[in-house]
């Protein structure tokens, strides 16, 4: 599941949505695996620059906390850490 989502969300650069199609699961279910895949080290969030109100959000501490910044599916961006990456060659 960790290497298939990987791919289709990284290698592939699908949509949550064509994630959750390929995946055969729902968009939500692709969101939860997302976030599970961040606390266990295989993507991180960083700065989508297209979103942000202001440049001072990108470094922002209270960001998460903002109100529009609570969807995981258009303000946040995430990219795979070397543990992702490894898991994505094998």
């Amino acid at each position: 599941m960790i290497k298939e989502t990987l791919k289709v969300l990284f290698i592939d650069n699908c949509t949550l949505q064509e994630a959750a199609d390929k995946l055969g699961v729902k968009q939500n279910d692709i969101k939860d695996r997302l976030l599970m895949l961040q606390h266990m080290g295989y993507v991180r969030e960083i700065c989508n620059n297209s979103i942000p109100k202001s440049s001072a959000c990108c470094s922002c501490t209270a960001a998460s906390s903002c109100s529009d910044n609570d969807d995981i599916s258009g303000s946040k961006a995430y990219q795979l850490t070397d543990k992702g990456k490894r898991i994505c060659r094998n």
